[in-house]
């Protein structure tokens, strides 16, 4: 079964190392094991909508975390959003961290007085108005 988001697809499927399952030891997939996920695809509707909770933090699973080039993930997607909103981010969200995310930072940085930077760490999120919330 896969699952589709802005930074690309991951999959919920089955595995022979139930060590595996349960841990974030993939770069995204679910692993369940081989019955439960014949019986999941057999229950629930292709187009079904999924909401993985990645913590207690939403978008920003399990608390800030420092990020940069080549990272992606809901948290990328909603600081992308918030920096298009603020008029610094002219593409499209899309989740990944990629250059324009870099000079969106860096002139969101110069404009707001603070060290100029090329990636997103705790003091910019806050600056940026995003809170830890339960």
């Amino acid at each position: 079964m896969g699952l589709n988001v802005p930074w690309g697809q991951f999959g919920i499927h089955g595995t022979l190392d139930n060590a595996s399952i349960g841990w974030a030891s993939s770069h995204g997939c679910i692993r369940m094991e081989n019955n439960d996920v014949a019986e999941l695809y057999s229950i629930v509707p292709v187009g079904t909508k999924v909401t993985i909770m990645d913590g207690p933090y939403g978008s920003f699973g399990n608390g800030f975390r420092e990020l940069k080039s080549g990272m992606y993930g809901a948290d990328v997607f909603e600081i992308q959003k918030r920096l298009k909103k603020l008029g610094f981010f002219n593409d499209e969200p899309n989740g990944k961290f990629g250059v324009k995310t870099e000079e969106a930072i860096k002139e969101y940085c110069c404009k707001n007085n603070l060290y100029e930077r090329k990636i997103i760490d705790i003091e910019i999120q806050q600056h940026m108005g995003f809170e830890l919330i339960e």
